[in-house]
């Protein structure tokens, strides 16, 4: 590693990139464990099978708008600058936040998150695409393990944040359920306060060691992996909200907890156990974690209690805190220079994946209650056998993989 990438990855650029991962996670995980309590309120959502079922539709339209979106940002970014493209998406993100905190009728609620997710999309991939263009091969697994580590830690802090910002007791009704968004506007303000001062115009490029071979074989496989694996995070995420509201009866602040846990989790995973684990085996370890998220989702319905959901989502977490990095990871290194077009595809399918098992979610949730987890484990264990044919073109198309 250079000496301009080492000042890189301990310099404010990349603490500003972490930030600004962490800000769009945030306000994406907050929404959470206060979606169902907010939707209650709300004048056409009564009644127990509309509550999930709206749920499930605004957790997938965000990530629908991401799914439309990222490969346009990412395009954009390769060709008129990353910076540019930042600052416009935490811009619009605030926005769209304070839309939705303010936000009556359910129509403007479902405008609103589609909103952020288009402006969250002009975050995620580009700054992936970023670090893709500041590190070389070596240094990558690491920063992209940072990255997606920045993600969690704003998915832990977001759904603890919103829980207890919900719980305010002096604070009445939609009122409270409000503050989080507030919360979360704030602190997208300041964050894009820092961008525009520390973010350099032209950020520097790595040096084009690999222009020869833009795609490999196997990018497309890791793609379908990539919807996958989000398409179980997608339907995790709702199912687990839905399941300690309506079965359980847990509050708001204890549904916060446990995606709290499920983001702690993957915070350690993929600080010290991801890194060294990809330069030893690399695209070998899908299969094993996708076979253990499967597990873990396949005994979700089989906790009827709290201290046992709390084991099973931890599970889930490990697994998918593997998973969500390391196939970035090696989708970059199959990107050659055209890092930005290539995340944003990758994004994309991710979205794409976590929109469908978001609604998929609520939808078997509301018909039969326990369904959405099981149909996820399937998926997740078809996803462990394609994982196999997927390292092989991998390693067939460059060697180290």
């Amino acid at each position: 590693m250079s000496v301009e990438q080492k000042r890189f990855l301990h310099s404010s650029v990349f603490f500003v990139l972490l930030a600004s991962v962490f800000t769009v996670s945030m306000g994406y995980g907050i929404v959470l464990p206060v979606l169902p309590s907010f939707l209650e309120r709300l004048p056409t959502s009564a009644g127990r099978i509309s509550v999930p079922w709206h749920t499930g539709l605004l957790t997938g339209t965000y990530m629908l708008a991401l799914f439309l979106f990222a490969p346009l940002w990412g395009f954009i970014s390769d060709h008129a600058g990353r910076r540019n493209v930042v600052l416009l998406g935490l811009a619009g993100f605030v926005g769209a936040v304070l839309w939705f905190a303010l936000a009556r009728q359910l129509a403007y609620v479902y405008a609103a998150r589609a909103l952020a997710g288009v402006f969250a999309a002009a975050v995620l991939p580009v700054v992936l695409a970023w670090v893709g263009d500041a590190c070389r091969e070596q240094e990558r697994a690491a920063a992209f393990a940072w990255l997606s580590a920045a993600s969690a830690l704003g998915f832990l802090f977001g759904p603890a944040l919103g829980g207890w910002l919900a719980s305010v007791e002096r604070i009445g009704g939609i009122a409270a359920l409000a503050l989080p968004f507030y919360a979360t506007a704030a602190i997208g303000g300041g964050m894009w306060f820092a961008a525009y001062l520390w973010l350099p115009v032209n950020p520097m490029r790595r040096a084009r060691e690999d222009t020869s071979q833009p795609d490999i074989p196997g990018l497309f496989g890791l793609l379908a992996l990539s919807l996958l694996v989000m398409f179980g995070i997608g339907s995790f995420e709702v199912g687990l909200a839905l399941q300690g509201q309506q079965m359980l009866n847990l509050r708001p602040r204890e549904i916060g907890w446990m995606f709290a846990e499920c983001s702690l989790i993957m915070i350690l995973v993929q600080i010290f156990v991801l890194p060294p684990l990809l330069k030893r085996v690399r695209s070998r370890l899908l299969a094993p974690a996708f076979l253990a998220m499967a597990a873990g989702m396949a005994m979700l319905p089989f906790a009827p209690a709290y201290p046992l959901l709390i084991i099973m989502v931890g599970l889930v977490a490990g697994a998918s805190g593997v998973l969500i990095p390391a196939l970035a990871y090696l989708v970059s290194l199959a990107a050659g220079t055209r890092q930005g077009a290539a995340l944003g595809k990758q994004t994309a399918a991710a979205s794409l994946g976590q929109a469908a098992g978001s609604a998929v979610a609520g939808w078997l949730f509301a018909v039969l209650i326990g369904q959405s987890f099981w149909v996820t484990a399937a998926l997740l264990a078809f996803a462990a056998v394609a994982a196999f044919p997927v390292a092989e073109a991998l390693k067939a198309g460059q060697h180290g993989y």
